[in-house]
């Protein structure tokens, strides 16, 4: 679910348009995400206490991913609307790491369903990866404010999804860190 909410939001930042579509399904995977994790907390009741811990952090952090994903929408929604253009470095950057987070979703999932140690490698480096190509938006993108190029408003977005973006992949992070915790 979390996975087509962000594809509806990624094409939203692509096209730069709002469809019916991604306002039906926004709409419609954003409730079933909130009560998807709403049954994982009342699930932890059932359980041992340090499997109740696992399940608990693993919710938060979900929630977390959930918080950001949500707020991406919302400044995807504003660009739109008030049509903040960014420049075309910019808007590559941007399509790569949404591209990029958005993908790793299904690997922090197998990671967690199979506990493989190659999987949350992988996910680990592409984690790494991401972050550090966000680091350098974040750099190329202050020289282009520097320079003029780079319009104050579509600035305070771009920074804000980068921010967001971090945060999210903060958290998967967290998330495959948190299946150490049954492994001992």
């Amino acid at each position: 679910m979390l996975d087509q909410l962000f594809l509806e939001i990624y094409i939203a930042f692509m096209k730069h348009r709002l469809t019916l579509k991604y306002q039906q399904v926004t709409g419609d995977l954003s409730k079933q995400l909130r009560q998807s994790l709403a049954r994982l907390y009342e699930g932890s009741e059932k359980t041992s206490a340090q499997e109740a811990l696992v399940m608990q952090a693993t919710a938060i952090n979900f929630s977390k991913v959930f918080y950001d994903v949500m707020r991406i929408s919302s400044y995807v929604e504003t660009k739109v609307k008030e049509n903040v253009l960014f420049s075309e470095v910019a808007s590559k950057e941007m399509s790569e790491l949404m591209r990029g987070t958005r993908e790793l979703v299904h690997h922090v999932g197998d990671a967690l369903l199979t506990r493989n140690p190659l999987i949350v490698e992988h996910v680990e480096k592409e984690i790494a990866r991401l972050t550090t190509d966000a680091d350098r938006s974040s750099g190329m993108h202050e020289d282009r404010l520097c320079k003029g190029s780079c319009h104050p408003k579509a600035s305070i977005i771009y920074m804000h999804l980068l921010q967001h973006l971090g945060d999210i992949l903060w958290h998967y992070k967290a998330l495959i860190s948190e299946e150490d915790i049954v492994r001992e």
